[in-house]
């Protein structure tokens, strides 16, 4: 992990998520806070990716003041092991009505970013936190939609009068998940991909990842009226449902697989 360099939080990125073994860091606060350009701070362990946490200062400085230099001042008088990871400048702190500090509403550090050069330093500028009502919104809403568009588009391909119970109810039940899940996958689709970002892989693979996500919920609707529709014998139409369906399944899964196994991104990057 190199030297913090010099970053400002943009604050509707979101607020950290403090983790159940977070330490006590006032010793930490009170040495940070004999430096002459720091009029306040914060430190606290957050979580900034899955299952990964740094320990980050918050700090509001008093006149021009750079995190390399102040990481430097800091560790003369700490030791390695209490060392913020990430030295951020905030404009201010979060308080409780009492005044003290609200550790549990301090701002996320940015995720996703692109570096602008400024007269001051480096800025960052993110994307806001996905809404997961929005999502939550979104998905009855497309799964009544392709369940109603259903027999438009495939006609037949559900008629359940030639099936007996119980088997009809089982596969009537398989359609409405059917719908459910693309109406999951179509809030994923529009909603989803700063789910994906929180967690550093990569614009790249992010992209990758929350396309294929997106395929592996809501190909099944398609997927499966088509092939009930296609006759066994029909060849160059089940070869081509093979191709546009099950091998891009698969090739879905393997991008789940790489951006699971990928390590994130290093939240600290040197700004130019």
């Amino acid at each position: 992990m190199g030297p913090s360099d010099e970053r400002r939080l943009n604050r509707s990125v979101g607020v950290c998520r403090m983790p159940k073994d977070s330490s006590d860091y006032t010793d930490v606060e009170r040495k940070l806070r004999s430096h002459p350009r720091v009029a306040e701070c914060a430190v606290a362990r957050v979580e900034t990716a899955v299952w990964e946490t740094k320990l980050v200062a918050y700090v509001v400085p008093d006149g021009r003041v750079r995190a390399g230099e102040l990481r430097e001042f800091l560790a003369r008088l700490v030791s390695p092991r209490r060392l913020p990871e990430v030295i951020a400048l905030v404009e201010g702190l979060p308080r409780l009505p009492g005044g003290q500090v609200d550790y549990e509403s301090l701002p996320l550090p940015a995720q996703e970013y692109r570096t602008v050069s400024t007269a001051k330093g480096g800025t960052y500028q993110v994307q806001p936190t996905t809404s997961t009502g929005a999502i939550a919104i979104t998905t009855p809403i497309a799964a009544v939609a392709a369940f109603l568009l259903t027999n438009v588009f495939w006609p037949y391909s559900t008629d359940l009068t030639a099936v007996p119970q119980p088997w009809a109810s089982l596969f009537f039940g398989l359609y409405l998940v059917e719908c459910v899940s693309f109406g999951i996958g179509v809030g994923f689709l529009l909603f989803g991909r700063n789910m994906l970002v929180r967690a550093r892989r990569g614009p790249v693979l992010t992209t990758l990842a929350h396309l294929a996500v997106t395929w592996l919920l809501a190909s099944w609707w398609p997927q499966d009226n088509f092939y009930r529709l296609t006759a066994k014998n029909d060849w160059p139409a089940q070869a081509a449902l093979v191709y546009v369906f099950n091998i891009t399944l698969m090739l879905a899964a393997i991008v789940v697989v790489v951006y699971v196994a990928k390590r994130p991104v290093p939240l600290q990057d040197r700004l130019r």
